[in-house]
């Protein structure tokens, strides 16, 4: 049970995430839940203030006429009230139904009209701007909450939009009158009662939302912590959009197991945070990790040649190291040693980039390059890949610490399983497995079969060992005219391997070869541009001769090691990276093929054209 890994004790239970939550909040009480920025000073919230807030917050949401079952809409950017408000939907039986923050006035405008909320939640006036009610109609709208503090400038609208501070008002009015409601509600709660609907980003086609309950994220809670254990004196430092499952799963975690839970001020700021937060447990996707590499790489470049030698020589001392302890192999102690020097004087510079106590980093959402792993875990932080989907509640699969296969997104979490259909798609099955797509029977019956199996739309193999290694979306296979089918993001991991490279994109469905839309890491190009004797300014950046020629390297050396069908025989250098505003990736950053395609459908046939 969930309760043996918070107290220890066999016989303890939780019918709920809400549940978990009280217990929690009642054993821990003065240590720190969250830390969060607020008007440019870090803060700390602790579990009973935490709990009081979530309470008030709850009981506001009550004192509305926000009943069980009903959907609570949250759009706002990451933030400590995001959580609160979560935990006071769960607590009374309200379903969160969360929007990424990037997504767009018509995203926002169907997603709320598909889930008809009673109440909705928004980080600020000028994300209420973005959400257009004259094409809504919410039969059960009964009211708006803006979670800034500008009390006047909110109460001057219409009487249905609240600010936070009225809701915690409204919440301690009842709870003068309703003393102990709260808690009945919170024990009332049963497993299979509905928790959260969550929109799938969507790389393609309409977003359709994905059902689960507390039983569905108390199994996750457990499986997880069984794969990757974690005590009470972890932290984590959040900056994956809170709207997103794994998000949501990091902040399930952190509560389950006592972590405090730091809070990112933006992407942007990541750097800076990590040395506030300092955490020893991250979730993330692989384009942390690979910027990362691209800067270590380029601080590496503006070292003098002996540094670089001992940085790489500590790197291949680490790599064995690792290789031989994921094989229950000791070190000879000479190697041991000679690491452990390297590792004071050099990668403990590296790892105070991260705070300074990493040690586990999870990583999912996309692929992450082998050697890109493999260059961390010889650093001493072991990024751990994984794989999931919303509809898994998350998680299916992950490395543990001390079974790790890189290139792999490791073993199936205990109580799942996972097999491989005759067309190579991955199916799953098992208490993970979502309840429904909300209002969307059909959508359901054509993902779960009638036993009960997922059928992920990605596609794979499972090596002798149990180890899963996903090789494309289903529907992102591009079948050349000589009928050869190619799993591109294969081919793109490979490039974005090299640190010139920032973004790759393959094409070439039905043509004869494929090609390859490319952005650049500019730092990295204009510093061994620097170091070759180049000059390159703005105007000719991606059209210079010599940028022009590293790529073309950059695709001969990849070829390599790639089936002649396969191969990368045409590119171009976009000018600009693709972005979540430009609705050109998703909130967690995987590309919209079919929209990146179609904007740059011309430049496609232009490559194609001139090949010919």
């Amino acid at each position: 049970m969930i309760a043996e890994a918070v107290y220890g004790k066999a016989e303890a239970s939780f019918d709920s995430l809400a549940a978990l939550f009280l217990a929690q909040a009642d054993r821990y009480r003065d240590k720190v839940l969250y830390r969060f920025s607020q008007a440019g000073h870090w803060h700390s919230l602790t579990w009973a203030e935490a709990l009081i807030q979530a309470r008030e917050m709850a009981q506001g949401l009550l004192s509305l006429g926000a009943v069980r079952g009903d959907r609570v809409v949250i759009f706002s950017s990451n933030r400590v009230e995001w959580h609160l408000a979560d935990w006071a939907d769960i607590c009374i039986g309200a379903v969160t139904v969360p929007i990424y923050a990037s997504s767009s006035r018509s995203q926002a405008a169907q997603i709320i009209g598909h889930a008809d909320p009673a109440v909705i939640l928004v980080d600020s006036l000028q994300r209420l701007a973005k959400l257009d009610f004259s094409r809504l109609t919410l039969g059960h709208l009964k009211a708006i909450i803006v979670l800034e503090r500008d009390e006047a400038q909110i109460s001057s609208l219409a009487t249905k939009i609240l600010s936070l501070d009225g809701l915690r008002e409204m919440g301690r009015s009842y709870q003068e009158r309703h003393a102990g409601v709260f808690e009945s509600i919170v024990e009332s709660l049963r497993p299979e009662d509905d928790l959260t609907i969550i929109y799938t980003s969507g790389t393609s086609g309409t977003p359709k939302g994905v059902l689960t309950t507390h039983a569905h994220y108390l199994f996750m809670v457990k499986a997880v912590d069984k794969a990757i254990p974690t005590n009470d004196q972890d932290v984590t430092m959040h900056f994956l959009p809170t709207s997103h499952s794994l998000g949501r799963l990091e902040h399930f975690m952190a509560v389950a197991k006592g972590w405090t839970f730091g809070i990112a001020r933006s992407i942007e700021t990541i750097m800076s945070d990590l040395q506030v937060i300092r955490p020893t447990v991250m979730f993330s996707v692989p384009r942390i990790y690979e910027n990362a590499h691209s800067r270590i790489r380029l601080r590496l470049g503006r070292e003098h040649a002996w540094r670089r030698k001992i940085f790489y020589w500590g790197l291949s001392l680490g790599e064995q190291r690792s290789e031989a302890q994921a094989h229950g192999v000791s070190v000879r102690w000479p190697r041991s040693l000679a690491f452990r020097i390297v590792d004071r004087l050099v990668f403990n510079r590296v790892r105070a980039g991260f705070g300074g106590r990493l040690r586990l980093a999870i990583c999912g959402g996309a692929p992450l390059s082998p050697d890109i792993a493999a260059f961390f875990r010889a650093l001493g932080i072991a990024v751990l890949e994984g794989y999931g989907l919303t509809e898994t509640s998350t998680v299916s699969h992950v490395n543990r610490p001390d079974r790790v296969k890189l290139g792999t997104v490791g073993l199936p979490l205990e109580g799942t399983d996972c097999r491989i259909a005759e067309d190579g798609e991955i199916l799953l099955r098992g208490p993970n497995i979502f309840k429904c797509y909300f209002r969307d029977l059909m959508a359901t019956e054509d993902a779960v079969d009638s036993e009960g199996w997922f059928h992920s739309g990605d596609v794979g193999m499972i090596d002798e060992a149990g180890f899963l290694r996903v090789t494309d979306r289903k529907k992102d296979l591009i079948v050349t005219s000589g009928a050869k089918k190619v799993a591109p993001q294969k081919l793109e991991n490979l490039l974005k391997a090299d640190p010139l490279i920032q973004q790759a994109l393959i094409v070439g469905q039905g043509q004869p070869h494929l090609s390859a839309l490319i952005t650049l890491d500019r730092p990295q190009v204009l510093e061994l541009a620097e170091r070759s004797g180049v000059r390159l300014d703005r105007e000719n950046f991606v059209s210079h001769p010599w940028v022009q020629r590293q790529v073309r390297e950059i695709l001969l050396r990849t070829n390599k090691a790639l089936a002649p069908y396969e191969a990368i025989r045409s590119f171009h250098i976009l000018e600009h990276e693709f972005t979540v505003e430009d609705d050109e990736l998703t909130a967690t950053l995987k590309p919209r093929r079919y929209i990146i395609a179609q904007r740059y459908r011309h430049l496609i046939e232009d490559l194609y054209r001139a090949a010919s």
